[in-house]
């Protein structure tokens, strides 16, 4: 993973703005993604997130979507034990059914928290450079947008 200063701002602006569970975590970020646009790994107790090059020249708020959903998966992580968690990733990796309903539960977390917009510009930007998504992957771009609508509504 090659660390950047642009990633890692925009990181630490949005952990000091939405996630005051990991204001004291040692998570890295940097790009180094190949097959995905965003990942997560946790190494002893530093989190690392990995962003794919091919988003180096994205604007601002489609890598703030993709970095926010890795936050929540981050903080979601945090809130089990060291035996659930284990369990969880277990699960995740074993289980397309775990994924998928892991995947979404995260995206309404994001949404959730004020980054559904920027959630659908990295959908938008992502299909631009030929990505493809599947429930798998989460919610769809219609479903974020509806429940997007609803969180306003309810602002």
């Amino acid at each position: 993973m090659v660390p950047d200063a642009h990633l890692n701002s925009i990181l630490r602006h949005m952990v000091r703005r939405s996630f005051p569970n990991l204001r004291r975590r040692a998570i890295a970020i940097g790009w180094g993604a190949k097959d995905e646009l965003f990942y997560y790994t946790a190494d002893a107790e530093q989190y690392l997130i990995a962003v794919n090059p091919s988003l180096e020249g994205a604007p601002r708020r489609v890598l703030e979507g993709g970095i926010a959903h890795e936050l929540c998966h981050i903080d979601a992580d945090l809130r089990l034990g060291a035996y659930s968690r284990d369990l969880a990733w277990n699960r995740y990796s074993e289980s397309r059914w775990y994924r998928m309903r892991n995947e979404r539960a995260t995206e309404r977390q994001v949404i959730a928290l004020g980054y559904g917009r920027h959630l659908m510009e990295l959908i938008r930007f992502a299909h631009r450079l030929g990505y493809t998504f599947e429930r798998e992957h989460g919610l769809f771009y219609a479903e974020i947008l509806r429940a997007e609508g609803l969180r306003r509504q309810t602002e």
